[in-house]
Order: structure tokens, then sequence, then C-alpha cells
């Protein structure tokens, strides 16, 4: 491969890479806070990716959203099955229950 050929190719890839990895960086910024039942344990979710499904456990009582995305709580596993309660960003709530969680935008 000539020196030319090497040079333009190295700048097309490094051009697709620009474009493609912002979207791949995407997601929400902040934390997600809820606790899991029995025991009333706090847990985290830090930084979640966008429309990524998270299972929480049994989830219930208080959730706050510091993140930057709307949190779908879910009544099953694996996101499946009915929102039991969507949280704004910012927002929380006293008595949510669910098993899973997504963020969206």
């Amino acid at each position: 491969m000539s020196r030319r050929a090497s040079t333009i190719l190295g700048s097309l890839t490094a051009a697709v890479l620009t474009v493609a990895l912002p979207g791949a960086a995407q997601g929400a910024q902040g934390t997600f806070t809820y606790h899991r039942q029995p025991g009333n344990v706090t847990s985290v979710l830090n930084n979640p990716g966008d429309n990524q499904c998270y299972n929480s456990g049994n989830a219930a009582g208080a959730v706050d959203n510091g993140t930057n995305r709307t949190a779908e709580l879910y009544a099953s596993a694996g996101c499946r099955g009915d929102i039991t309660a969507t949280v704004n960003p910012g927002d929380s709530a006293n008595r949510a229950a669910f098993r899973s969680v997504k963020f969206t935008r």
C-alpha cells in the first residue's frame, strides 16, 4: 500500500470512529438511588446507559432519580410487563415498587 493510500485510510478510519463513538457513549448522567427489600438496603446506579434494563430485585420504598433521563419502573424483571411508575429527571417517588428500571430520553 502506498504511503498516500495509508494516510487516506487512516484519516477515513479516524472520521468513522469520531462519528460512531459519541452515540455509543450516550447515557444518563447522575445517580439513581432505590431501596431493596427486605432490609431497606440502599442501592445506587451511576450513569446508567440509555434504554438498558437494570434488574433491581425486590425494590420498594423511596426512589431518587438524580439522572438527566426519565426512569421507567417495571413490575417485572427484564423491563417486561407493566410500567408501575415513571420518575422524571431530578424527581423522587416515596412508595415505588418495581423489579427493573430503564432510562429513556
